[in-house]
């Protein structure tokens, strides 16, 4: 039987570790934002509250941006983008229209809570 040449692992092992080495990646941290303003209602327990025929509305110099909640608390605002650029007042009303609460938001926000 004739003899098996082997080639020595040295020759091959230098590539493999390329290989691994380059397959190890950095994890890239990935950032989801809202791409609408959105606003959520809940009582001070963070409990979203029942919001069934309200309103919410967005005031920043003289123009005024209104929305309604669905059953959940949450409003959305179809026609503000975010990051806001701009600070506005928050005015939430009932069904009946009566103003629950005013708040002031800050601009840079995505989404805020407000809680009452």
């Amino acid at each position: 039987m004739a003899p098996i040449k082997r080639t020595p692992l040295s020759k091959k092992a230098p590539m493999a570790s390329k290989v691994r080495a380059s397959a190890t990646r950095k994890k890239r941290r990935i950032r989801q934002t809202l791409d609408r303003f959105i606003v959520v209602a809940t009582n001070l327990s963070n409990v979203p509250k029942d919001s069934t025929g309200w309103t919410a509305s967005l005031t920043t110099g003289a123009t005024t941006v209104t929305a309604d909640f669905d059953d959940f608390g949450v409003v959305r605002f179809p026609t503000i983008s975010t990051l806001t650029t701009v600070s506005y007042i928050l005015r939430i009303r009932n069904a009946n229209g009566d103003v629950l609460v005013t708040r002031n938001i800050p601009a840079d926000r995505e989404f805020y809570v407000a809680r009452f």
